[in-house]
């Protein structure tokens, strides 16, 4: 792990279609490198907002969404990627009825590859905070469900306005696209959030799915897709009682799964803010301080935990290089933290590996 706390970057993998386990990929901000000719060339792009405008950032959700379809095909276009016509893609999320990236089903892909023709699905997420903005990114292979790349990137919002914010973030967000690649399929499930809000969750879940493939040896499956698969059974991802588990175990052809969960100590970030009250004081809801980041390994066909990993980082301040104080965000602490609790929990995963 960097002194800054920042964890590398690079491909992901995931899950199904029609109910089969198949192969997966990685890709982020600094991918391994493949030959041109492996990468994908054609994408469709849909884009999901969460928060609201505010003094500093009073663009509004239709006006953030254009400009990042836009940017988002402009980037596309410089890996030689095209991307096809949004109105096709927006025509299959309104029939999918797909209000959030952070899940959708199987079936809402293989429409996606079989009705625009694109081999990539990209999935964007803004997330607003007063002037804060976080921007996450993932790109999925239509043809199986493979997450091709993550990468997520935050910025405030400065004197230059909210559209340098957002290509600033986007750009650093969009993963370079390649092929899927091979290893031992991972099936990482949304972190849950204790004491905090689900935009600390969120950046959990992104966060361990960098630090896991970073490592190089996984095949994670992308959490949107389990989460759909959950919900299209009818059942629970939060309790993942036996039936759940059983549609995890046949949609992803696994028996074990990471279950990561991210508690806070802090009770500022228990609070619900206005959009003017982040405004004036600066203080964002997601603004942690003290928290634990564990995981867990649950067995699929029992329900018990096969082992356990966690990172406790306190509150106050952070020291740097040759004690320079560290001004750390929340996702940067977030990300920090995923990197150490991934390394504690590899043996666990060797172990259920080999």
């Amino acid at each position: 792990m960097h002194p800054d706390g920042s964890i590398r970057k690079r491909p992901v993998t995931v899950l199904l279609l029609a109910g089969l386990a198949t192969a997966f990929a990685v890709s982020l901000a600094a991918p391994t490198v493949r030959g041109a000719a492996d990468a994908p060339t054609s994408a469709a792009v849909i884009v999901h907002l969460s928060g609201g405008p505010s003094p500093s950032l009073p663009a509004t959700a239709g006006e953030m969404r254009r400009a990042s379809l836009d940017l988002s095909a402009a980037l596309l276009y410089a890996q030689d990627v095209m991307v096809v016509d949004r109105a096709q893609t927006e025509s299959l999320v309104q029939r999918h009825v797909v209000r959030t990236g952070q899940s959708f089903g199987p079936a809402f892909l293989a429409d996606v590859a079989g009705g625009t023709g694109a081999s990539v699905l990209v999935a964007v997420s803004l997330e607003v905070e007063g002037s804060h903005l976080t921007t996450s990114a993932r790109a999925i292979a239509t043809s199986d469900g493979s997450l091709l790349g993550i990468g997520l990137a935050e910025a405030e919002v400065g004197p230059a306005g909210w559209q340098k914010a957002l290509s600033t973030t986007l750009r650093d967000a969009m993963p370079k696209l390649a092929n899927a690649g091979t290893g031992p399929v991972l099936v990482i499930l949304p972190a849950r959030a204790v004491g905090t809000d689900p935009r600390a969750a969120r950046a959990a879940t992104s966060s361990l799915l960098a630090t896991a493939l970073a490592d190089g040896r996984w095949r994670p499956l992308d959490p949107a897709l389990v989460a759909g698969a959950i919900a299209e059974a009818g059942c629970n991802l939060e309790r993942l009682d036996s039936k759940a588990r059983a549609v995890l175990m046949e949609r992803c052809g696994v028996s074990w799964a990471i279950v990561p969960e991210i508690v806070s100590f802090d009770p500022a970030a228990r609070t619900n803010p206005t959009p003017e009250f982040v405004e004036s004081t600066g203080v964002r809801q997601a603004s942690l301080s003290e928290f634990t980041f564990s995981l867990r390994l649950l067995d699929l066909r029992s329900g018990l935990v096969l082992g356990t990993s966690s990172t406790r980082l306190p509150g106050g301040t952070v020291h740097g290089w040759f004690g320079l104080v560290k001004n750390l965000t929340s996702l940067q602490r977030i990300r920090a933290a995923a990197d150490q609790a991934w390394s504690r929990f590899l043996g666990f995963l060797q172990e259920m590996a080999s």
